[in-house]
């Protein structure tokens, strides 16, 4: 087992955190971790202190949004409610979304390519030729869906997008995915001491094992 967060702790992991960086590369990251983790009641409560510390709510939104790409869409449900729970008043209409149009999904597709290629660098044209070795679908989903129609969205830079994919995936143990964003975090520019105070964080929510491994990858990666 590993040692619960409450609310006296993130408050003074907060401070300390931003005696040297932005509170949103603290909370960003240390929420994406708590969704990751599965416990509601921390989920709230790391919620709570992100708000009472001025983070905008649409950032808030943007890492809730963001989960559903590593953790599935019953994790960012969930995420979501309580964080309409914590702003009230709730939205009061109700209508059907419209289709994507095709201009939409253009620009997705240009974006998707943009962003993959500043993480990834000269690791790109093995990434392509890899994915679609195995599947096509999940190539074309990776660079529409996932980098083009979540990632590039705005509310949230792309940096503190990066930090808290880190924060998910050292909880969720995915190594693989988790090299690659590590050197995406390295390459658009975040400081490897906060990449590694973001992983050190992620003890409240996993073994001290995953911490170790990703710390390890850390170690291992240059930029692209």
């Amino acid at each position: 087992m590993f040692e619960a967060l409450n609310k006296g702790q993130i408050g003074s992991l907060a401070r300390a955190h931003n005696k040297r960086w932005s509170l949103v590369s603290f909370y960003g990251p240390i929420l994406s971790a708590a969704i990751a983790g599965g416990d509601n009641h921390t989920i709230e409560m790391v919620m709570t202190s992100a708000i009472k510390s001025g983070i905008d709510l649409r950032m808030i939104d943007e890492i809730v949004l963001q989960s559903h790409l590593f953790l599935g869409f019953p994790a960012m449900i969930e995420a979501s409610r309580i964080l309409a729970n914590l702003r009230q008043p709730r939205s009061a209409s109700v209508r059907l979304p419209k289709g994507y149009s095709e201009a939409q999904c253009r620009s997705w597709n240009r974006d998707g390519i943009k962003k993959m290629r500043h993480i990834y660098g000269r690791h790109f044209d093995g990434l392509i030729r890899y994915i679609n070795s195995f599947s096509p679908r999940i190539l074309g989903w990776m660079v529409n869906d996932g980098y083009g129609r979540v990632l590039s969205r705005p509310g949230l830079s792309f940096d503190q997008r990066e930090l808290s994919i880190v924060a998910i995936l050292t909880v969720t143990g995915y190594q693989n995915q988790l090299r690659a964003h590590i050197r995406g975090a390295v390459n658009v520019g975040l400081d490897r001491d906060l990449i590694e105070a973001t992983i050190q964080n992620c003890h409240f929510f996993c073994p001290v094992k995953k911490i170790k491994e990703s710390l390890k990858i850390l170690r291992r990666t240059d930029a692209a």
